[in-house]
């Protein structure tokens, strides 16, 4: 897996930021989604962790290492869980289990789609709720926070 992710760049998952520490050396190089930011910063936090929050938001700004949803990620990403809310044939592996609810895949598919139009691997500390899109985003790549973290 390492070569696969040597040449791309992280985008980290809202579940890492909320359960580890991460050091400099990885914020130097990340990517932030601002649907990250928004469920980080949605979820009742102190004023602390939203001036942490606020000042990564401005880092990724000054380093062009925001990514933000257009249209066309919310129109694909709709057709997306549209096709796993009816167990759809994927392209790659054929029919695909089907899922519950839309609401609780919207914004790991939004995260998903933009880190694929970015060159971005997701780090993740639930890799199965990305896993799924893979038959629908053959240039998804997902990677467990324990390995990325060397854990």
């Amino acid at each position: 897996m390492k070569t696969k992710i040597k040449n791309n760049r992280p985008l980290f998952d809202t579940n890492v930021f909320i359960g580890r520490k991460i050091g400099e050396h990885h914020k130097d190089r990340m990517f932030i989604s601002s649907v990250v930011l928004y469920e980080l910063i949605a979820a009742n936090i102190g004023d602390s962790s939203l001036q942490y929050y606020s000042s990564l938001l401005s880092k990724a700004r000054k380093l062009e290492r925001l990514i933000t949803p257009n249209a066309a990620d919310w129109f694909e990403c709709s057709k997306l869980i549209r096709n796993l809310l009816r167990g759809t044939k994927s392209p790659t592996i054929g029919k695909t289990k089907k899922i519950i609810s839309a609401q609780q895949q919207q914004n790991d598919a939004l995260i998903a789609r933009t880190a694929t139009l970015h060159d971005c691997f997701v780090v993740t500390e639930n890799v199965r709720d990305f896993e799924r899109f893979k038959p629908y985003m053959n240039d998804l790549i997902v990677v467990p926070a324990d390995y990325f973290f060397g854990r």
